[in-house]
């Protein structure tokens, strides 16, 4: 049996799902909302893969009793695991462009794309709430990493230096899926792949996020490849998932920026 502990469909919660949607697989659901700590089962979170996640509170995969963290990750072993729906290209080269558009993507643009998200979204939720009781959630975090995330969260904590530097990534990200789409419709090849559905989940916020980075204008073909994936009925359906009626305003802390790009 195939378990996804999945938070709103959006950044890397909305890929597993997308995946398990244009695989027609049949899955069980755990509804992970952004302040729900506590949600995962003891069994789960003790799992090292879990604890030491660099998605943070990304989504869990439970398969045949292993528990499996990355939300690329996850996609591959769901390409993998069920190929009769394959979401890759069969070719060596074509392999390649899928894991080397999953390194630039998951090390250069989530990240990126999470912290402007937390700044904008989560940082003024937490603003609602109670801060001692959270920021005691943050403590018992099972990673200083983890813990220094959402203290910056917690705090607002983000410098205009590393907003901006965000936006340069995110640019540099967009220039690439404009070169890339300026060969065809679809990123790695000429057929829809796990590198659209990985791009799409991260650039599908940014619109909103930093609407001068990516519209009609400044990057046509990119936005005519976003409205064309999120037409495709596996998409509509992995969207539906959602409980807020809002699922791009959905952040939680993504990985630690990398040191290129």
């Amino acid at each position: 049996m195939l378990e996804l502990y999945h938070g709103e469909p959006n950044i890397f919660s909305l890929k597993p799902l997308v995946v398990l949607q244009e695989k027609g697989l049949d899955y069980t659901g755990h509804y992970v909302g952004p302040l729900d700590f506590d949600a995962l089962p003891a069994a789960v979170k003790a799992v090292m893969e879990v604890r030491h996640n660099p998605e943070g509170d990304g989504p869990v995969l439970v398969h045949r009793d292993v528990a499996m963290t990355e939300s690329f990750f996850i996609a591959l072993y769901l390409d993998d695991a069920f190929a009769d729906v394959p979401l890759r290209p069969r070719d060596a080269s074509g392999r390649w462009r899928v894991l080397m558009w999953g390194r630039f993507v998951n090390e250069v643009l989530a990240p990126s794309v999470t912290t402007l998200g937390c700044h904008k979204h989560l940082a003024p939720l937490l603003k609602t709430r109670n801060r001692d009781e959270i920021a005691q959630r943050i403590e018992a975090m099972p990673t200083e990493e983890r813990r220094e995330a959402w203290r910056a969260a917690l705090d607002d904590t983000y410098s205009a230096d590393l907003i901006a530097d965000s936006r340069r990534k995110i640019g540099l990200a967009i220039k690439k899926v404009e070169d890339a789409l300026a060969a065809g419709d679809w990123l790695a090849g000429p057929a829809y792949s796990l590198v659209d559905i990985d791009v799409f989940a991260l650039l599908a916020p940014v619109p909103a996020l930093a609407p001068d980075l990516l519209d009609g204008t400044t990057a046509p073909r990119t936005s005519a490849w976003l409205a064309r994936v999120r037409e495709r009925p596996a998409v509509v359906a992995a969207l539906a998932k959602s409980r807020t009626g809002a699922p791009q305003e959905s952040f939680v802390p993504g990985p630690e920026h990398s040191r290129w790009g």
